[in-house]
């Protein structure tokens, strides 16, 4: 009786120890939250202080560009008249005219300016503008053709940054070649620009046909507005990561290794205003379109997506190591588990460095070898034999190889993800089916 007591006993105790392991091992994983959060937080930040400079540059460069135009605006004089049907006063009004056609052909050509070890994308642009405007029906704005002021007559053109203007724009108007000059504020339009005093305007000189050439510099996005009848833009590029964005997504569009080519046919039915209005009765600047330069999960995008999947991987090591005790019955103190888990944290310091100088993938490769040596010849150091240091280190490799599969897919992340987590929850379960816990 005495020896099933002391055996009893013994099972109890070991049962009690494996019990305060778990709970001390889920402890040091949670303490462990602590730094892994800071590190996602030093991600943040160098990765505003990379948005800060691009800004910078970008200021200095050229901001994104809209395109809007051109719109043809004609003074009016309104009368008002008394019971009598004397007039009693004028006042200046404006009437707006929008193209029946208009044709852009533009191909942007990017290129990364470097600030210390800082990127930004900006582009240098070509843009040919084409189309034509149909004599105005004035009647149908009840306004008279007398009380049109042509000489005031001003064709405007709306562009988000004039910095980014390299040349001097000229309009071909029916043939005749005029010179844009600088200057436009028009809040139904935009707030910056250029513009062209049509002094010999009339009624006389409709139908026109317009062509003018812009070559324009700007950073992250270049957009047009549709204010045709039907307008039909073509945007070509080297960049091969576009991101369409705006009212109105292409047509058609074909993306490769070489760039991208988009063509976009919009018709006046598919937005909100007509195409030819008085005074403030609408405005264009909500239905612009155009394509974005984005660089598609850059290395801190990248880097704080794997420093989030971080306990992760430190609960398979502790999993794995927990289980070598249990199965080879050689113990593992707690301070060793602080310090492999310490030793994973470091990857993602090192990852974030790193990939700052030389990029994602290959400061994943270094960071990911450099913490697998250093696991390795540590954890020979207290377990029986070099095969399961090995089977411990192969674990962790696995776990940095599965989170760099994930940081390379963006839709199929979370289905890969889960999956993966699915698999490695049945096999643990499947090897370890037959310990014997209780040790009954």
């Amino acid at each position: 009786m005495e020896t099933k007591e002391i055996i009893r006993d013994a099972q109890k105790s070991i049962n009690w120890q494996i019990t305060f392991k778990v709970f001390i091992i889920g402890f040091i994983a949670l303490v462990l939250l602590i730094p892994k959060f800071m590190i996602i937080d030093l991600i943040g930040e160098r990765q505003k202080t990379a948005e800060l400079t691009n800004q910078e540059v970008m200021q200095t460069w050229s901001l994104a560009q809209t395109v809007r135009g051109p719109v043809l605006m004609l003074p009016y004089i309104e009368r008002s008249f008394d019971a009598s049907g004397k007039e009693i006063s004028e006042t200046s009004k404006s009437c707006y005219l929008l193209p029946q056609t208009l044709n852009i052909d533009s191909e942007v050509f990017p290129e990364k300016r470097k600030r210390s070890i800082y990127e930004t994308v900006v582009y240098e642009s070509a843009i040919k503008v084409k189309g034509n405007f149909q004599q105005p029906n004035l009647e149908a704005l009840k306004i008279s053709p007398e009380d049109v002021l042509w000489e005031k007559a001003t064709l405007m053109v709306a562009i988000t940054d004039l910095r980014g203007i390299s040349d001097k724009v000229s309009l071909s108007w029916n043939g005749t070649e005029h010179e844009f000059m600088p200057g436009m504020e028009n809040p139904l339009i935009g707030v910056n620009g250029i513009s062209l005093p049509m002094r010999e305007l009339s009624l006389k000189n409709f139908p026109a046909n317009f062509e003018f050439m812009l070559h324009l510099k700007g950073s992250e996005s270049l957009s047009f507005a549709p204010l045709g009848e039907t307008t039909e833009v073509k945007l070509q590029s080297a960049w091969n990561d576009p991101g369409f964005e705006g009212s109105f997504l292409p047509a058609d569009h074909d993306i490769d290794n070489s760039g991208f080519i988009a063509s976009w046919k919009v018709l006046n039915f598919n937005r909100n205003f007509p195409q030819m209005w008085k005074n403030a009765e609408y405005r264009v600047t909500d239905a612009d379109f155009g394509v974005r330069l984005v660089q598609v999960a850059d290395h801190y995008q990248k880097s704080s997506r794997a420093a989030k999947y971080g306990i992760m991987v430190i609960l398979f090591v502790f999993l794995a190591f927990f289980l070598n005790e249990i199965i080879t019955k050689q113990r593992v103190h707690p301070f060793q588990y602080i310090l492999v888990g310490f030793a994973v944290l470091t990857f993602y310091l090192l990852l974030l460095s790193i990939s700052e100088q030389i990029g994602f993938n290959l400061a994943y490769l270094i960071s990911a070898l450099a913490v697998l040596v250093m696991v390795l010849l540590y954890s020979r150091s207290f377990l029986k034999t070099w095969g399961n240091a090995l089977i411990q280190t192969l674990i962790l490799t696995f776990s940095f190889g599965f989170i760099f599969v994930l940081m390379q897919l963006e839709t199929l992340a979370l289905l890969v993800g889960s999956i993966g987590l699915f698999v490695v929850l049945a096999l643990t379960m499947f090897f370890t089916r037959k310990i014997n816990w209780y040790g009954e």
